[in-house]
């Protein structure tokens, strides 16, 4: 009878030690703790449009070894590598702006980290939503027009650069950055968001 109590959990033990089909695991997408910007939150939510990245998992930290983990990396990690998926604007040496990384494009504004995930996955996402090509001309305008009007101000916001120097720099359509701002606990709010380590 012992023999066969044995035997009766002997296959769920081999189970467990031998190889079976991987679970697919979720793209992570890495970004700071703590208080939160519309620039952060805006890169991410662009990020979650492409089929990519619709089920990735936010993981909030400036924990170096978390955020290696994580498949793309936004506003935080001091990197800006697209070809890493590193999206950071914080280092002293940054100063990309839609021109200097699109030359064929005007704006100078310096890019937070929803403008460089604009410049790079902004005519994808809109083609894949316009069920268009990347090339056709509505996506370009449409790109253009969106950046113009609406992902600029929250790059000069989030940069700190004034809207004004005799001639406006920018245009302020929307003021998002602030409503993004109001989210965020006072300084004094019992329930502060503590950061993951």
């Amino acid at each position: 009878m012992r023999m066969l109590r044995v035997f009766s959990w002997a296959p769920r033990v081999i189970r467990n030690f031998m190889p079976g089909p991987k679970r697919a695991r979720h793209p992570r997408i890495g970004t700071h703790g703590g208080t939160f910007h519309c620039d952060e939150a805006l890169a991410c939510f662009l990020l979650k449009l492409l089929p990519s990245y619709q089920d990735a998992e936010i993981i909030r930290t400036r924990d170096p070894q978390l955020l290696s983990s994580c498949d793309v990396v936004v506003d935080v990690g001091g990197e800006y590598d697209p070809q890493k998926h590193r999206y950071d604007h914080h280092q002293r040496s940054f100063n990309e702006s839609m021109h200097s990384l699109k030359p064929d494009k005007p704006w100078q504004t310096k890019l937070s980290s929803a403008g460089l995930v604009y410049v790079h996955f902004g005519s994808q996402i809109l083609a894949n939503k316009l069920g268009l090509k990347e090339e056709d001309p509505v996506v370009c305008l449409l790109y253009d027009k969106l950046y113009e009007n609406f992902v600029e101000e929250i790059d000069a916001i989030d940069n700190g650069i004034s809207q004004w120097d005799e001639e406006p720099r920018y245009a302020m359509t929307t003021n998002v950055s602030s409503r993004v701002g109001y989210l965020n606990p006072r300084w004094n709010d019992k329930d502060q968001d503590t950061e993951v380590p």
